[in-house]
């Protein structure tokens, strides 16, 4: 006669199991002022003042008031050391957050 098999224990009651890291690329935080604009869509050629949060290779995120929409295209100009960068980006994440403001993500698509 055969032994039953059981399941690998999973976690205790209570525990909570961070979720799996899906980014590619790490990122550090940077609070920084930048200028968004709107290339396309809803609120096209609008202009917005925005404090970015953090920074990857691959893009940036920071706060708005207003949601933009997914895969909407936008373009990011952000200071550095060396005056400034531009960047031509989609939106790849918006969500609500408790304070009537949107977290936004966006990808880099050209550096411009």
């Amino acid at each position: 006669m055969s032994q039953p098999t059981s399941d690998p224990p999973g976690p205790a009651a209570g525990v909570v199991v961070p979720e799996r890291e899906r980014r590619r690329e790490n990122r550090r935080p940077l609070q920084s002022k930048a200028t968004l604009t709107v290339l396309d869509g809803p609120g096209a050629s609008g202009v917005h003042e925005i404090m970015t949060r953090d920074l990857s290779l691959s893009g940036v995120s920071f706060l708005l008031r207003e949601s933009l929409a997914f895969s909407q295209n936008c373009r990011i100009d952000m200071p550095n050391g060396n005056g400034a960068s531009s960047h031509v980006c989609e939106v790849v994440r918006s969500r609500p957050l408790s304070n009537g403001r949107f977290e936004m993500a966006v990808q880099f698509r050209k550096k411009l």
